[in-house]
């Protein structure tokens, strides 16, 4: 049975259209723009893409469409809807959709406003559409994204709602700070807060100052809001540990701007933190973040008086397949044998740690519960072959396993490697421990 890596190593947190979503819906009177937004959009995300020239044809297209459609950019003047009429249409099908035009007019700000449009796009050249692919991939990224509004007004709600909701964000609402915090308990996989001053019970400043004891700024952006003209109050909010600040009013396009900007920093936090922590050839954790985790999880069984079980496991005779196939194929075992380890052990710590070993880490599971999961997987793992190698590479590997209550992770580790080293000495493609 041969297994294919070719999907297996992607980032982290790659962004996908909503299921049923697949296309994107482009309107556009001047042929050639269409088909070079087309192009771009295509290379972007491999979907689907409608193509109109004309109101009559955008709306033969949403009418057969619409349920497909996760967006759409369209001109705002069109031979036969010369005032953004075709936005009115799209809207009416709940679809975010972006302006392109020639000139910014207080007609394109109002549909802003009235939610017909997410942003508009100034048509000047090659950097204005890859300004309207960037937005359709923040939008395709939003979806499922939970942002957070704290404001004791419910017409400002709404309006912070409506706004957000626009661009495909997953809404939570809280009527003042404590609930604001009670939220953000039940549900730690919110992203951005945005937070107005004033309020009951506890207000705006009080509320950062409690989100930051347990999430740092990698983790939560908040943006702090107020309606009070006073010049202190940005300030603070930026001392109590917010990311940013808006006055009120403000306008749409501002609040866009501000959470594009601080959803995209926190997405290039966590870009950072993928790549110091993972390793690039596997998509595996790596050493640095084994032994960093490891060490954590450790001491939190250690105080619990938990016993916890390492192994570690290495490739039988990798040198000879580099030798012998060449470090391409050696590659593609080490990626092969990675892999595999992570449908196995979905609920353990796994790291490549150098070369063609791994180790793994548990403090769910007894050795006696993972000791015959691990020869099963050793059992297993010479009947499969990677797609793209010789049939003549039979990857096989050893492993040493220990467990206890050790005083470190250092020395758990140390009697698992005496016990790899075991299993080579006795022959190879065995278990000790």
């Amino acid at each position: 049975m041969k297994t294919s890596l070719r999907h297996s190593f992607r980032p982290a947190r790659a962004a996908t259209m909503p299921p049923g979503k697949s296309c994107v819906l482009i309107v556009e009177d001047q042929r050639a723009l269409s088909e070079m937004l087309t192009s771009m959009v295509k290379k972007a995300w491999q979907c689907t893409v409608l193509t109109a020239y004309s109101l009559a044809e955008a709306n033969a297209l949403l009418e057969q469409h619409g349920h497909e459609i996760f967006a759409a950019v369209c001109d705002a003047n069109l031979p036969d809807a010369p005032y953004g009429e075709v936005f009115e249409l799209i809207a009416a099908k709940h679809i975010p959709a972006i302006a392109l035009t020639g000139t910014i007019t207080k007609d394109i700000r109002n549909m802003m406003t009235q939610g017909l449009i997410v942003d508009y796009v100034l048509k000047k050249g090659l950097p204005s559409f890859e300004y309207a692919v960037q937005w359709l991939s923040r939008l395709i990224r939003n979806a499922g994204l939970k942002v957070l509004v704290a404001d004791d007004s419910p017409s400002s709600l709404e309006v912070i709602r409506r706004m957000l909701s626009m661009q495909g964000l997953n809404v939570q609402i809280a009527h003042n700070g404590r609930e604001a915090l009670a939220v953000l308990a039940a549900q730690p996989d919110i992203k951005l807060a945005l937070v107005d001053y004033n309020m009951p019970v506890v207000d705006g400043f009080e509320f950062v100052t409690e989100a930051r004891r347990t999430m740092g700024k990698e983790r939560l952006a908040i943006i702090g809001i107020s309606g009070e003209n006073h010049s202190d109050i940005s300030a603070r909010f930026l001392k109590h540990g917010a990311n940013d600040f808006m006055s009120k009013p403000y306008s749409f396009e501002e609040m866009t701007c501000r959470v594009n900007q601080n959803l995209e920093m926190l997405e290039l936090v966590d870009r950072l933190h993928h790549l110091a922590n993972v390793d690039s050839l596997t998509g595996l954790y790596n050493r640095r973040h084994f032994f960093e985790q490891g060490g954590i999880r450790h001491g939190f069984a250690k105080n619990a008086a938990k016993p916890v079980v390492v192994a570690m496991l290495d490739i039988d005779y990798f040198k000879s397949i580099n030798d012998r196939f060449g470090h391409a194929n050696g590659d593609i075992v080490i990626r092969f044998v990675a892999d595999y380890l992570r449908k196995h052990f979905p609920d353990a710590l796994v790291a490549r740690i150098g070369g063609e070993e791994f180790a793994l880490f548990s403090e769910s599971h007894t050795v006696e519960v993972l000791r015959p999961r691990l020869e099963a997987f050793r059992e297993l793992l010479p009947l499969n072959t990677a797609e793209g190698i010789p049939e003549e590479i039979k990857v096989t590997i050893s492993i040493g396993i220990h467990g206890g209550h050790d005083d470190n992770l250092n020395a758990l580790l140390h009697v698992a490697d005496q016990r790899l080293y075991e299993a080579k000495a006795q022959g190879r493609n065995r278990l000790v421990g």
